[in-house]
């Protein structure tokens, strides 16, 4: 294990510093996992959450837009823990726990490498600034080195501290595999009465369903509806009411958790009576959801389609999904495995939202309406990753110029072995054409 953390954290050094992220990135991810997987106890948790670990680690290799990548590699390790730790709030920090404790919580019989891994790391952080010393000051010496690949020596520092997060990552994680810690027991909760969880949930429901019942009235009343009754376009309608339907949505997660945790009902009629309450509230907020939604797209029709509006589209998606699953569950009363059910539909979601590609989606769509209303922002498109140039070379000469001139000069610049990624490799050709 500690060999493997040890190569990826060399691997890292040498292929992440010095280019924007790409394979590098991947095989690193995939040498850490490894080193994980030498510990892991095989578990359900190990492959609902270390399977999409693994396809969103290996985004960085295939897509540019440097918020996607940044999206899935976080998304990455989070369920990467997940899958040794299992559904728990702590476990993206949990390998740092693991690490503190690692002397003492170690089997003697591993704790016998501790000591040859302090010594490597000491000795690397020694040797750096001497060799470093020596390269500049000998010209033969130099001459040697010249002769193998080696980073520039500007890299160095920040080159050693990819070499010890990484490493730091990796070590905490496979210790978190081996579940060094015991969970502590649940402790028994005293539980509402009947009362002060019914009555908040019946005030709930009824002014979900209030709301709901002037949204069905906006929605097929349309602009004319709108105008006279709020005197707003249907544009400045949608925006206005899109974060706060989507706020409010998250909050009622909060809620039926709530419920779940502190509602104690003593007899099956209570039991239902809870169960038909928070089912209600769930299918009230899928048509909030929706109206979010819907609002959402008036908005992109009228102004366009960007990152933030694609990213809360999706979002919303997400979240109406979420509730759709709380109600199967609990239909087939199995609402115990909600947070390992809601974690995996997260981790799919995530999955969905990078194979479609989303700036290769929202230049397309702007093409789209470019054809449809003669109206494009350019200067937007143009801050664009190279996953939008395909889609961008379908505009006209002078046009398509304007949207790729300044993810042309990006791209210019060679890259390092380790920066290579498909994307990119293909906006190049398709830039060339």
């Amino acid at each position: 294990m500690i060999a493997v953390a040890l190569l990826a954290a060399l691997a890292a050094a040498v292929l992440i510093p010095g280019g924007p992220p790409g394979i590098g990135l991947v095989v690193v991810a995939a040498l850490m996992a490894a080193a994980a997987a030498r510990s892991a106890r095989r578990s359900p948790d190990l492959v609902l959450f270390g399977v999409p670990a693994v396809a969103l680690a290996a985004v960085p290799g295939l897509v540019d837009a440097g918020w996607v990548v940044f999206l899935d590699v976080a998304a990455a390790w989070v369920f990467a823990t997940l899958a040794v730790a299992g559904p728990r709030i702590i476990a993206p920090l949990a390998p740092a726990l693991a690490l503190s404790g690692a002397a003492e919580l170690l089997p003697p019989a591993s704790s016998r490498a501790l000591p040859p891994l302090r010594a490597l790391g000491i000795g690397i952080v020694v040797a750096i600034p001497f060799a470093t010393l020596f390269l500049t000051a000998d010209a033969a010496f130099a001459s040697l080195a010249d002769r193998t690949p080696r980073p520039e020596l500007a890299s160095l520092p920040l080159r050693i501290g990819v070499f010890v997060l990484v490493l730091l990552a990796a070590v905490g994680l496979a210790l978190l595999a081996r579940k060094l810690w015991a969970q502590a027991a649940p402790r028994d909760r005293r539980g509402l009465a009947p009362v002060e969880w019914a009555l908040p949930l019946v005030v709930l429901d009824a002014l979900f369903l209030a709301f709901v019942a002037v949204q069905v009235t906006v929605l097929f009343g349309g602009n004319g509806h709108v105008l006279r009754t709020t005197g707003l376009t249907y544009a400045e309608y949608a925006r206005q009411g899109f974060w706060q339907l989507i706020a409010a949505a998250t909050l009622t997660l909060v809620v039926v958790k709530g419920a779940t945790l502190f509602a104690r009902p003593r007899t099956g009629r209570e039991q239902r009576l809870l169960e038909g309450l928070l089912g209600l509230l769930c299918a009230l907020t899928i048509v909030i959801v929706a109206s979010a939604v819907h609002r959402l797209l008036l908005y992109e029709d009228a102004f366009g389609l960007t990152r933030l509006r694609l990213a809360a589209l999706a979002f919303s998606l997400w979240l109406g999904g979420t509730f759709a699953l709380l109600l199967l569950l609990g239909a087939a009363r199995r609402t115990r495995n909600f947070a390992r059910v809601t974690l995996a539909w997260a981790g799919a979601a995530l999955l969905a939202f990078t194979v479609a590609n989303p700036d290769a989606r929202i230049a397309e769509r702007n093409v789209d309406r470019w054809r449809a209303s003669g109206r494009i922002d350019l200067e937007y498109l143009s801050a664009l990753s190279a996953d939008a140039v395909p889609a961008l070379t379908a505009l006209p000469p002078r046009l398509r110029w304007r949207a790729t001139a300044d993810i042309a000069a990006r791209l210019a610049d060679d890259e390092p072995l380790g920066s290579a990624n498909l994307s990119r490799a293909r906006a190049r050709a398709a830039l060339r054409d």
